[in-house]
């Protein structure tokens, strides 16, 4: 008989077990949502550009709303990814989330690249809202991010021309000069104003100013102030000639990892209204580098209506055969820069 209590205790005690298995296995499902992910954030604008504040604060805002599920850590300076290498780093998941110039990766972004196009924003905000509106107005875009998911895109400050020893009132001036260049559709017009253009990416222009590699750059105003292109250059040609775009993507796998809540909640902090602060900030930025230029004493030389006319007879035929390039790919480039027009009010 002791045996048998024994056995029927042990059962009975096994039976308990099982149960607070099974309802612990429940609590460990319900609880799944409170995992704690923590994320890079890999961008190359360096530790002291106000993009990196603007990364922190994205971070903060996410981590608050989140109740602390998502935790993310930035690594400015390209530590991660060298800036032409940090789409496909968030693509194929090295980093989970990524910021950088689209024109570093030519021909990746076709219908991105046209806000690169000339005089398509007059400010950063106006080209990031656009931009993103773009994105989400043409279901061909989502090719060009496949293997991840766009938070927000944006714009800088529309792009100007600066030099070094010589100032730039023409196209005579222009012809002959190396000029660095952000991407193919601003090297296309370049070349047809008779400079030669020199592809290279932000990090490496000041150097390159300043060892006579190139003879200016195209750069938004942002640039001369934060990445320090005051300290080399000695004129700027204002003309509003272009913008640079960037994105901000998260490793689609990384972003399905999370609950609904929270991808909702990331998606209500990014989009339009990350695409209208980033905006703001570089045409805050642009103005105060304006300032600071002329205090340092660049001489700035801005191209009248009639003088921009004359240039654009070398530029237009940039937007033409960005379209045919575009349309030869089977996508609706037409259609693409008629909306971009449209929404610019050009």
């Amino acid at each position: 008989m002791k045996k048998g209590k024994l056995f029927l205790v042990l059962m009975v005690g096994f039976c308990i077990m099982l149960l607070l298995a099974a309802c612990g296995g429940g609590d460990d499902a319900a609880s799944s949502d409170e995992k704690v992910h923590e994320l890079d954030f890999s961008h190359f604008f360096p530790p002291t550009h106000f993009m990196e504040e603007e990364v922190k604060a994205f971070a903060a805002d996410l981590e608050e709303k989140t109740d602390g599920r998502i935790k993310i850590t930035s690594y400015p300076g390209a530590a991660l990814a060298a800036p032409n290498e940090h789409f496909d780093a968030a693509a194929t998941g090295s980093v989970d989330f990524a910021l950088s110039v689209h024109g570093y990766t030519p021909g990746e972004f076709p219908l991105t690249s046209v806000m690169e196009l000339p005089f398509m924003a007059k400010t950063a905000v106006s080209g990031s809202e656009n931009l993103w509106k773009l994105l989400n107005e043409f279901d061909e875009f989502d090719a060009e991010y496949e293997g991840t998911v766009p938070l927000w895109l944006y714009t800088t400050d529309p792009g100007q021309l600066f030099t070094v020893d010589k100032p730039v009132k023409s196209i005579e001036d222009l012809k002959g000069l190396k000029i660095r260049s952000p991407s193919p559709e601003t090297s296309e017009w370049l070349e047809a104003l008779g400079a030669t253009p020199v592809s290279m990416p932000m990090n490496e222009n000041f150097e390159a100013l300043e060892r006579g590699v190139v003879d200016g750059t195209i750069a938004p105003w942002e640039a001369v102030k934060t990445w320090g292109l005051d300290e080399v250059i000695n004129y700027a040609t204002v003309g509003n000639f272009y913008s640079t775009t960037m994105f901000v993507v998260m490793n689609e796998d990384a972003f399905n990892s999370l609950s609904e809540e929270d991808q909702t909640t990331i998606m209500e902090l990014a989009g339009e209204n990350m695409a209208k602060k980033t905006g703001e900030a570089f045409d805050k930025v642009g103005a105060e580098a304006i300032e600071q230029a002329k205090e340092k004493g660049v001489e700035i030389y801005e191209l009248s209506a009639s003088e921009l006319a004359e240039w654009s007879e070398f530029i237009n035929p940039t937007v033409e055969n960005w379209i045919n390039n575009v349309e030869g790919k089977g996508l609706p480039g037409q259609d693409v820069y008629d909306r971009a027009v449209e929404l610019s009010g050009n």
